[in-house]
């Protein structure tokens, strides 16, 4: 139970990669609200240069050049999307505003309002209500990055469940690669004699993939 509102990198209209109709790109649909658009980009770009910051010290972690990853999130397929979770019927049982998963790109950035509700699982399979930190972000790793590690990151499985009478809002920066992008194992996350779990993709394939894996049904009928 949640609705969202969602923005992504903001192309003119003559893009050329708009206007050769690549995968991931399509134009922004703005509300006629006063100073909605310039808040939103503002804060999409604020995101977009902590996500940067947070890959250099990743990059530095894995023994890699401290810009390994800024050719790969140059124009990224990153989303900021503005949630609202609507507040349970009253005398009902906790509502699932989202179920569990793992988030597909590499980082994500996530504030939150008071309500709480967002539990995180630990690897032992244990639910865990993430504390609400006024001020700070929560921030998950996601599968891509995984993939690009060889496992050495691991991403977050968590989900969302409304156990208030109050409606939530939130507000998630999800930071995927370039649709070019190669992800492919890093050497450095490789042990001596270990082999890489996963083949090189397209992140725009893999994000594909992905997406189409959660629609079974649809995926279905159009085949």
């Amino acid at each position: 139970m949640k609705e969202a509102f969602n923005v992504g990198l903001d192309l003119a209209p003559d893009d050329p990669e708009l206007v050769a109709m690549k995968p991931f790109r399509s134009l922004n649909a703005w509300p006629e609200l006063p100073g909605f658009r310039e808040t939103a980009l503002a804060y999409y770009e604020a995101c977009a240069t902590l996500g940067a910051r947070l890959h250099r010290a990743f990059a530095r972690d894995l023994r890699l050049k401290p810009d390994f990853f800024a050719d790969k999130f140059d124009r990224p397929m990153a989303t900021l999307r503005f949630l609202h979770y609507p507040a349970p019927s009253r005398g009902s049982d906790p509502q699932t505003g989202a179920g569990a998963h793992t988030d597909y790109g590499n980082l994500t950035l996530l504030a939150t309002d008071d309500v709480g509700g967002l539990e995180v699982r630990t690897r032992a399979g244990q639910w865990n209500e993430a504390p609400v930190v006024p001020g700070a972000f929560i921030v998950n790793i996601g599968d891509c990055l995984m993939r690009w590690t060889n496992d050495v990151y691991v991403s977050t499985p968590h989900r969302v469940v409304n156990r208030t009478a109050k409606e939530r809002y939130s507000i998630a920066f999800f930071y995927d690669p370039n649709p070019d992008a190669i992800v492919e194992t890093i050497p450095s996350c490789l042990k001596q004699g270990e082999r890489a779990r996963y083949p090189a993709i397209l992140a725009a394939d893999y994000l594909n993939h992905r997406l189409d894996a959660s629609k079974p049904a649809e995926a279905a009928r159009q085949r």
